[in-house]
């Protein structure tokens, strides 16, 4: 079996998306092209002109750093926003993406051509507040679909029962699992730990409802350094240790554009410090990170998952993509025959089946 442990469904997104209003939902994606790498350009003449600085503050990297500029969806995976009289742009998904969404039905017919059993739908702020949109993916297509649950995590100490009722609804839905996204607490102005006293009820009754947690922590938290990064997953450590009985996972893996040297990935050893727990599980998601880098079939990537299979054990590596989004940089088969195909020989067979889909039907008890 082959499982995608790192996919997307969502409606529309230049609507509400489960948020009260589209305003709110749009300043999440604001928010996101803001700290975002892909380039800015001018709508007129195409021209590569305009920067991040834009949208936001660069003293402010929380939701009221942003500047009214008139953010709105393009479609066709693009974002827009109007400064001095012209409209300026941002390619943030595939092109092919009409009106910025990717249904149920667009994946499993992506996953069919390529030959992937299953995804694992994740969730994020910037997609909407998306519990039910979800779960209504995953009871249409069981078989195709395990799903995560949502939460807001800038209310898990103001509202910590509200949060917990939320998932556990949501597991009654259908869904199968938690996503924990770090930085919306900072996008929301909250710099306290999210691991401190303040945040035990919550995290006591998440643990009492005996799901696996996935835990995103990607720069910027709050800032895009290597400093901030360590502390964040430091915070994790001391998590999984205080939650031994939970299966966690870290989603995309590490931050690789931190680590990379010349056409070589280093990772510091503080980076594994958190796999000493038993219970932790690691994504591997390369293409999303360094698909704009290298070129495939990537051969670069060969050296890091070796390492990787080295220091974990595939046992505890899951491929993942991010699709669609993935497809700014290759397509779908691309980054299943990377490993597939170009890993051969590199590790194992078997570590090829663990990493490839074993691992993630394991966490999930499948």
């Amino acid at each position: 079996m082959i499982i995608d442990a790192h996919a997307y469904c969502f409606p529309p997104l230049g609507e509400a998306n489960g948020f009260p209003t589209v305003a709110e939902h749009l300043q999440y994606l604001q928010r996101e092209m803001a700290d975002h790498h892909q380039p800015v350009w001018r709508v007129r003449d195409r021209a590569r002109v305009g920067d991040n600085t834009m949208l936001a503050s660069p003293d402010d990297a929380t939701l009221a750093g942003l500047k009214n500029v008139d953010f709105r969806s393009g479609g066709y995976g693009r974002f827009v926003w109007t400064v001095d009289g012209d409209d300026y742009a941002k390619q943030y998904l595939p092109p092919y993406l009409v009106d910025s969404s990717h249904p149920a039905e667009t994946l499993i017919a992506q996953m069919d051509y390529v030959g992937i059993d299953r995804s694992v739908l994740h969730v994020n702020p910037i997609m909407g507040l998306l519990n039910d949109y979800v779960a209504d993916s995953v009871q249409r297509f069981p078989n195709r679909f395990l799903g995560l649950a949502s939460v807001k995590e800038w209310e898990i100490e103001t509202d910590p029962e509200g949060q917990v009722n939320e998932i556990e609804r949501a597991y009654s839905n259908g869904l199968h699992a938690l996503q924990f996204i770090v930085n919306t607490r900072f996008r929301n102005g909250i710099d306290k730990s999210w691991n401190d006293d303040q945040c035990r009820p919550f995290w006591d009754g998440v643990a009492l409802l005996g799901r696996p947690v996935l835990f995103t922590i990607v720069p910027p938290c709050p800032k895009n350094t290597l400093t901030d990064y360590l502390a964040q997953l430091s915070l994790w450590r001391e998590w999984l240790e205080r939650y031994p009985e939970v299966p966690a996972a870290l989603t995309h893996g590490f931050p690789w554009g931190m680590f990379l040297e010349g056409n070589q990935l280093n990772l510091p050893a503080a980076v594994f410090e958190p796999f000493e727990a038993s219970s932790a599980k690691l994504q591997l998601l390369l293409h999303i990170s360094l698909g704009g880098v290298f070129d495939y079939p990537y051969v670069e990537f060969q050296r890091v998952v070796g390492q990787l299979v080295e220091k974990l054990g595939s046992e505890r590596l899951m491929w993942g993509t991010d699709m669609p989004n993935v497809e700014r940089f290759c397509n779908y088969r691309q980054t299943l025959d990377t490993f597939r195909v170009h890993c051969a020989g590199v590790i194992d067979d078997r570590d090829l089946e663990n990493i490839l889909g074993r691992t993630a039907a394991d966490f999930f008890t499948i």
